[in-house]
């Protein structure tokens, strides 16, 4: 979180310097993919994926909350509890205490600071992966599309959706 929120009068600059069709932004170079660390299950997209298994199943929700959420051991288990019990990796997965989260390596985060909604962009009509890539055909994931600010206000300048600072961010109002 930044130290101090940002003065009234630079937010007007930025807002006037992207209305006049300017880039006065510039993010931090990003080297893409991102690899993150080792998770704590293993898991693999691309098989559920194949098996018709989409991402709101795992992630609900994406579909009318801000965060889309991550699955816990319980949420696993649902499936998990008879199909391919008997794989070393699942009984790993059975053996986590029943209703704690499942410490998972974040891929894609954004700021603290901002505000982003899932369900927000799910009733927009954008897919999944749009934001996160081809996750569906992944064994491993890494962050393969960019979430800095200034993809995402490209992304909204290119629907014709308004880039207004208070959007996504608190402006201490």
């Amino acid at each position: 979180m930044p130290s101090r929120p940002l003065a009234p009068v630079s937010l007007g600059v930025v807002f006037l310097a992207f209305a006049a069709g300017q880039q006065p932004y510039s993010s931090p170079e990003e080297e893409l993919p991102r690899r993150v660390g080792p998770q704590p299950v293993a898991f693999s997209h691309a098989a559920h994926a194949a098996n018709r298994i989409v991402c709101r199943d795992c992630h609900p929700g994406a579909a009318d909350r801000e965060r889309a959420g991550l699955p816990g051991r319980d949420d696993c288990m649902l499936c998990h509890g008879v199909i391919a019990a008997d794989r070393a990796a699942i009984q790993r997965l059975a053996a986590l205490p029943a209703g704690r989260p499942i410490a998972w390596e974040r891929v894609y985060e954004v700021p603290g600071f901002v505000f982003f909604s899932h369900s927000e962009h799910v009733l927009a009509g954008l897919g999944c992966e749009q934001c996160h890539g081809s996750v569906a055909d992944r064994e491993v994931l890494s962050q393969e599309v960019s979430v800095n600010m200034v993809s995402c206000m490209n992304c909204h300048a290119s629907r014709n959706v308004s880039n207004e600072c208070f959007l996504c961010h608190d402006l201490g109002q």
